[in-house]
């Protein structure tokens, strides 16, 4: 069943039929849209496949179900398509059982993404899509490469590559995955195209390619430590630049990489702990980082309005809107009784266990950045805390289906944190972090207490200003360019030089060959003869005539002589 039909291939063949249903048949495009995730969900818990592959199967299923809901409304055909061929495609990835079906989903899955970006159909979105789209074919063809090496040793069959030999396609497709991560300094083309996606659009990518990119690690990378080192970066780099993010969805977008640096990190760990972590935390992260989306489009929507700075006093307005993101965003920082606590129990768990405590301390820290830049930061200023910017909204202007999407998603993140066991006994290993020790309950309730304090005492360094944040991206964007052209221009003025050079020392040397004197008269400093008149001196003509002569009767001789002192 796997190898002739996966589960994605559901949702990639709806996909394309909704290309085909016009305008004017909306309910049919409709039950498509319903149909197709559900579907895919009977599949794939039919599937017989690992519990790694069903449980990302799972996830994946219902958040394209939320996401068909979220844009039950939209008439564009062409976005609706790319996103569920997208999702489809990305479950393709999940259930592959050979290199050649996962470079092909692969392929497909970053086509579409892109798909997806430009179908915003602004400039903008266009110039995004681009640099989104050549990121991912970079990636695709490390990938490609790595495979292309596996496929010539006659390895068909995905395996793990961890305990194998660290040779060149270990290190492609280490890349071309980890690029898909977004583990820095291949990261910013998230916070680049994310924001400049339609708004359904943004919940699917934010839902699928850095947690395909996740499972692709844990599934062929499990345990390669050096990533432990990447993946401590990427928690607390991400946490930081949304700290200073004032743009909604890009802030959203930073907070991926920051929360794919946990997932990162525990798989790096490896063991059971540690790669039972990564994959709940993948699981718990679509939960409550596609609500967060959601309900960022939904403010962008009713608003008319991206950046913090531009918000405030939206909590009394779109009351519906506030209770979900108030869940999603305690549920990012790790708040009990909710889902992201549950996965970091595990992930913290596998961290201490592990004796490495500065990775430990990391996330730590990195979880403050989070409660501060997300759960603090935009309730304060967006929905509860004083603003003097109040936009004149109603929330009644939400479609129906997002505020559908919205609530499923949020009630997910409260019924993981509650009913812990789900989310275990999905996972690979079948971990229980035991949650809800004192000690847990203790230490965050501890962290997210001073991080408080020091959110009030720096409250006005913590309101958003309307500036531009560098990125690590700027160094390839910028300087690079710069550096090549300089390096361009200079090697051409040396190249320039070089051919000159070389084109004067022929002409002279052929000047030499025709007229030997002339390096006589240079080198030696002999005076050149005086010129003669032929007309006058008839040996001119004479003399060279008859030097050639002479030379050639003596070569003839000197050759006659050898051929007859050899037959002597």
């Amino acid at each position: 069943m796997i190898n002739f039909l996966q589960p994605g291939m559901i949702l990639i063949v709806c996909g394309l039929l909704v290309l085909l249903v016009p305008d004017r048949m909306m309910n049919v495009r409709r039950g498509l849209l319903v149909l197709a995730p559900s579907l895919t969900m009977w599949a794939v818990l039919t599937s017989g496949a690992g519990k790694l592959e069903i449980m990302f199967g799972i996830i994946f299923a219902f958040i394209s179900l939320v996401g068909a809901l979220y844009n039950f409304h939209v008439k564009d055909r062409f976005e609706i398509a790319a996103e569920t061929v997208y999702a489809g495609a990305s479950i393709s990835v999940v259930f592959a059982v050979t290199w050649i079906n996962m470079i092909v989903f692969w392929e497909l899955m970053a086509v579409a993404s892109w798909l997806i970006v430009v179908s915003a159909r602004k400039e903008s979105a266009v110039k995004a899509g681009f640099r989104y789209l050549m990121v991912h074919m970079l990636g695709g063809n490390l990938l490609l490469a790595g495979i292309v090496i596996k496929l010539v040793q006659g390895s068909t069959e995905l395996v793990c590559l961890t305990d194998g030999p660290q040779d060149a396609a270990f290190w492609l497709i280490l890349a071309g995955v980890a690029l898909n991560a977004a583990v820095p300094p291949l990261h910013s083309w998230i916070a680049d195209a994310y924001p400049e996606a339609p708004m359904g659009g943004t919940v699917y990518m934010g839902s699928f390619t850095t947690k395909v990119g996740v499972f692709c690690l844990i599934k062929l990378f499990a345990g390669t430590q050096l990533l432990l080192y990447f993946g401590v970066f990427m928690a607390i780099f991400g946490a930081c630049m949304a700290l200073m993010e004032n743009d909604l969805r890009r802030l959203f977008s930073y907070h991926i990489v920051s929360q794919v640096g946990y997932m990162v990190a525990a798989l790096a760990l490896g063991g059971a702990l540690g790669i039972d972590g990564a994959a709940a935390h993948a699981f718990n992260n679509i939960l409550y980082k596609g609500t967060l989306f959601m309900c960022a489009g939904a403010i962008i929507d009713v608003t008319g309005k991206r950046k913090i700075s531009e918000l405030g006093g939206l909590g009394r307005k779109m009351p519906f809107t506030a209770a979900c993101f108030l869940i999603a965003s305690m549920a990012i920082a790790g708040f009990p009784l909710l889902n992201g606590f549950v996965s970091k129990s595990l992930i913290m768990n596998a961290a201490a266990e592990s004796g490495i405590h500065w990775a430990e301390l990391g996330l730590m820290v990195a979880s403050v950045g989070t409660l501060m830049s997300v759960t603090l930061k935009i309730n304060y200023f967006v929905f509860w805390g004083k603003s003097d910017v109040e936009p004149d909204v109603n929330e009644d202007a939400v479609p129906l289906g997002r505020k559908l999407a919205m609530g499923m998603a949020a009630f997910g993140c409260f019924v993981c944190g509650v009913l812990p066991n789900f989310v275990y006994g999905l996972t690979p290993y079948g971990s229980d972090g035991h949650p809800f020790t004192v000690d847990h309950v203790t230490q965050y309730m501890q962290l997210f207490a001073a991080a408080g304090i020091a959110f009030l005492m720096y409250l006005d360094h913590m309101k958003p200003h309307d500036e531009l944040s560098l990125d690590i991206d700027w160094l390839y964007r910028k300087p690079l360019p710069a550096l090549m052209n300089c390096l361009s221009v200079n090697f051409n003025n040396l190249r320039m030089a070089v051919g000159d050079g070389l084109g004067r020392l022929i002409a002279r040397g052929s000047r030499y060959l025709h007229n030997p004197q002339k390096l006589a008269q240079e080198v030696f400093g002999a005076k050149e003869p005086e010129p003669r008149n032929c007309l006058e001196d008839d040996d001119v003509l004479q003399k060279p005539a008859g030097w050639l002569v002479e030379i050639s009767f003596i070569i003839f001789f000197a050759v006659v002589l050898y051929v007859f002192l050899r037959k002597a």
